[in-house]
């Protein structure tokens, strides 16, 4: 039994990849990777590492930057971003 065409991979003649397009294309997303990955980083030094995105504090320990609003929920994170978090860690 023959297979279908939809079945078969594409021949090269039709759908031809250039490998210089390629490597060029690959060299820019690499690009745009390294960027978000180096401004991760950047922020991460600054940035407590247990604040998550609504500014809420997920660490399991003492913390002076700790605001509770509303008791039972996760505490509000009132530290600044522009400064070393590791001092207000109570250990």
């Amino acid at each position: 039994m023959a297979e279908s065409s939809e079945t078969l991979p594409p021949d090269d003649s039709t759908n031809p990849v250039d490998p210089d397009r390629l490597k060029a294309s690959m060299s820019r997303l690499m690009g745009i990777y390294s960027d978000i990955s180096d401004t991760a980083a950047t922020r991460g030094i600054g940035r407590c590492p247990y604040k998550d995105a609504k500014s809420r504090c997920t660490a399991k320990f003492p913390c002076r930057n700790q605001f509770y609003k509303v008791v039972g929920e996760k505490a509000i994170c009132t530290g600044s971003d522009d400064i070393d978090y590791r001092s207000a860690w109570e250990t």
